[in-house]
C-alpha cells in the first residue's frame, strides 16, 4: 500500500511538472524559432510584406509565439504568426513549425511546399532526409537542433554561419 501511494504521489507531481515543463519548453523553442528567422536569409522577392511564421497543430506553441513575437521585425518585415489545424490549410509561410505528429506529416509538407521558400522546422528523428531544413532534437535531455544546408539551398535559403555552428549536425 505504501509503495502504491509513493508511486501515485510521485506521478501526480510529475504531471504538474510536465505542464510547467511544456510551457518552458515552448518558450525556449519560441526563442529558437525567432533566432532561426533572424539567421536565415530569404531571396529578395520574399522580403516584402509581413514575415509569416506558421505553426501546424500545436495550439499552445502558436499562442506562445503569437504573444511573444507578433509585431516584432525580421529585417524590415513585421512578424505575423498564424495557426494551421491541418495540413490542407497550409499555404506558403516564410517559416513553418510542424509539431511532432509523425514523419509522414513533415514529409508531406516538405513535398507540398517543395517549390516555395518556406523554412520547415520539424521535431522527429530523420526528418532532414525528408525535406525538413531544421529539426529539433534532444541531446543530453536538452533541446538542440540539426540543419540541412542541402535542403535550404534547394529553396534558395541561406543559413548564417553562426546558426550552422550552433547546430549539433549540419548536412551539407
Amino acid at each position: 500500500m505504501y509503495i502504491f501511494l509513493f508511486f501515485l504521489l510521485n506521478s501526480v507531481s510529475v504531471f504538474g511538472q510536465n505542464d510547467a515543463a511544456s510551457k518552458a519548453n515552448n518558450k525556449i523553442k519560441g526563442i529558437y524559432v525567432y533566432q532561426f528567422a533572424k539567421n536565415v536569409d530569404w531571396p529578395p522577392k520574399d522580403k516584402k510584406g509581413d514575415f509569416t511564421i506558421a505553426v501546424l497543430g500545436n495550439q499552445m506553441f502558436y499562442e506562445q509565439l503569437k504573444s511573444a513575437y507578433t509585431g516584432k521585425n525580421i529585417g524590415s518585415q513585421k512578424i505575423s504568426v498564424i495557426f494551421y489545424k491541418n495540413i490542407s490549410e497550409v499555404k506558403a509561410p516564410h517559416l513553418l513549425y510542424v509539431s511532432p505528429y509523425n514523419k509522414k506529416t513533415a514529409t508531406a509538407l516538405a513535398k507540398k511546399l517543395k517549390n516555395d521558400k518556406t523554412l520547415i522546422i520539424g521535431e522527429d528523428k530523420g526528418l532532414l532526409n525528408n525535406g525538413v531544413i531544421i529539426n529539433f532534437v534532444a541531446k543530453n535531455n536538452k533541446l538542440a537542433f540539426e540543419i540541412s544546408q542541402l535542403n535550404a539551398k534547394k529553396k534558395e535559403l541561406i543559413i548564417s554561419q553562426t546558426l550552422a555552428k550552433l547546430a549539433i549536425v549540419v548536412v551539407s
